[in-house]
């Protein structure tokens, strides 16, 4: 492709920066592919690769001024949006989460907090798994779930497991188990997360 093109690409991205990663990628890529199918056509009419990019980039709209179109309409479209059940679903699977992690600090195993939380750990993943449609809130739960999970639970993790042995004047054999079984959950959730997070799903 033209350096050219290349160029203007590289302009128009960079002024999308305040869009999602993946949204980002889907306009350069559509425009991208508006412009070849644009320089194929005036070749085959005649024109020279350098006639036909210059021609189509003199009647285009600047990078600044088709990336400030992009994000008036994006804008536009994110003040109509509504949170989706998804997303709620998506929340009540992260507090699932971190009420499985209070049973760290006790000597033995409290079902009720197995029972409170657990449920809304599997509805958080099973949403995870079966998630179809990517809206600007999904897209953020998917950026940000990670980092709740390294930078929030884990810490909190471990900052139980200390409580639990002050509490119990020593190591409590029934905290550390399940703080490992804990830490494979938040495993298994950060990489189900971080799998859907790469796949191209519909906006």
């Amino acid at each position: 492709m033209s350096s050219t093109i290349n160029g203007y690409l590289s302009k128009l991205s960079d002024n999308l920066k305040s869009l999602p990663e993946e949204e980002r990628e889907s306009i350069v890529w559509e425009i991208e592919i508006h412009l070849k199918d644009r320089v194929n056509s005036l070749e085959n009419e005649g024109y020279s690769n350098d006639e036909a990019v210059s021609k189509i980039l003199s009647e285009f709209k600047s990078p600044y001024s088709l990336s400030k179109d992009y994000l008036e309409a994006y804008d536009e479209i994110r003040t109509q949006q509504k949170p989706t059940i998804s997303y709620f679903l998506l929340n009540i699977g992260i507090m699932g989460l971190a009420i499985l992690s209070l049973p760290i600090l006790e000597r033995e195993l409290e079902l009720a907090w197995i029972v409170l939380g657990l449920p809304e750990v599997i509805c958080g993943l099973i949403t995870l798994i079966m998630l179809k449609k990517k809206d600007t809130f999904i897209l953020s739960f998917l950026k940000i779930g990670p980092k709740i999970l390294l930078s929030m639970y884990f810490p909190i993790s471990l900052l139980f497991f200390w409580i639990a042995l002050i509490q119990g004047n020593g190591f409590v054999s029934f905290s550390l188990y399940y703080m490992v079984a804990y830490w494979l959950l938040l495993l298994i959730y950060y990489l189900v997360i971080k799998n859907v997070s790469s796949k191209r799903i519909t906006l």
